[in-house]
């Protein structure tokens, strides 16, 4: 009787220390399993992250290859009309030359401070040779983003709505000229608009193209709002373009004024004169 007893008693605990035993080795083994099966789920997901990653950067590159051509393209026709119009001007003795903008790809390298997303540092890659305080139009998408200038070889930019920020603009049809600026009170506007003829909620607000910084008629924004001021209008503007984006058209408009002298005049009479040509039309500026 003690015997069969000791070996229940034994029997037990052997039962006991097995189950004991068993739990420990089985969570183990779940645990090791579950280790594989989070090692297995992050190795696949890492894996579609990078193919993903990789035609994003494919699709990328097709778009900005695709973009260049375009860009390559236009600039070939522009060439050829250039010449076109030169040749023209040649062939009636004007003085008169046309200069196309030069618009130049350019990357966002960073902001200049944190918090403030008006300044941005720019990529800046040319083999022209230009002067400290050189400024340039910044536009995307054929909006005005801002202007950009040139400090100690870095490019810096100035977006709308930063106090650094102004150039000429024309607001509506009749072509009112202004100042685009930030007023710390107002925002973004148009400042030192003649006060006639009267300008009106709605109307449209473009580049003037008399600032050398751009040509003339790209959108800045669009009138929200009018101030009269003595002596002249303030239009509170909505801009075309208020966000900040990772590449910009650089604009180097590097126009030359159109000088039409009288000596040029006069010697230009004496020819048509001597070819028989009536000059009694022909206006020479004092």
């Amino acid at each position: 009787m003690k015997k069969v007893f000791l070996w229940t008693i034994f029997l037990f605990i052997a039962l006991f220390i097995s189950m004991k035993i068993s739990t420990e080795v089985q969570n183990r083994i779940l645990s090791l399993s579950d280790s594989v099966k989070i090692g297995i789920l992050n190795f696949n997901s890492n894996i579609l992250k990078a193919i993903q990653r990789h035609f994003h950067q494919a699709e990328q590159i097709k778009q900005l290859s695709d973009s260049l051509r375009d860009k390559q393209q236009v600039e070939y026709l522009l060439e050829a009309l250039k010449v076109e119009y030169n040749d023209l001007l040649d062939s009636i003795h004007s003085p008169l030359r046309l200069n196309m903008p030069e618009l130049t790809f350019v990357r966002m390298i960073s902001f200049v401070r944190m918090n403030d997303y008006k300044k941005i540092w720019l990529e800046y890659k040319t083999n022209k040779t230009y002067q400290n305080g050189t400024i340039f139009g910044l536009i995307n998408d054929n909006k005005v983003a801002g202007i950009a200038v040139l400090q100690n070889r870095r490019l810096e930019g100035f977006l709308n709505g930063d106090e650094k920020c102004n150039y000429s603009v024309v607001v509506g049809d009749r072509k009112s000229q202004g100042i685009a600026k930030y007023d710390i009170n107002k925002g973004f506007i148009v400042d030192y608009i003649p006060l006639y003829p009267k300008i009106e909620v709605g109307e449209i607000v473009r580049t003037s193209g008399n600032d050398n910084i751009f040509y003339p008629g790209i959108l800045v924004g669009i009138v929200e709002s009018i101030e009269l001021r003595q002596g002249y209008q303030i239009a509170k503007v909505k801009p075309a373009l208020d966000e900040v984006t990772r590449f910009y058209w650089l604009v180097d408009v590097n126009i030359s004024p159109f000088v039409v002298s009288a000596e040029s005049n006069a010697t230009e009479s004496q020819e048509m004169s001597e070819e028989g040509l009536d000059t009694s039309n022909l206006a020479i500026p004092h």
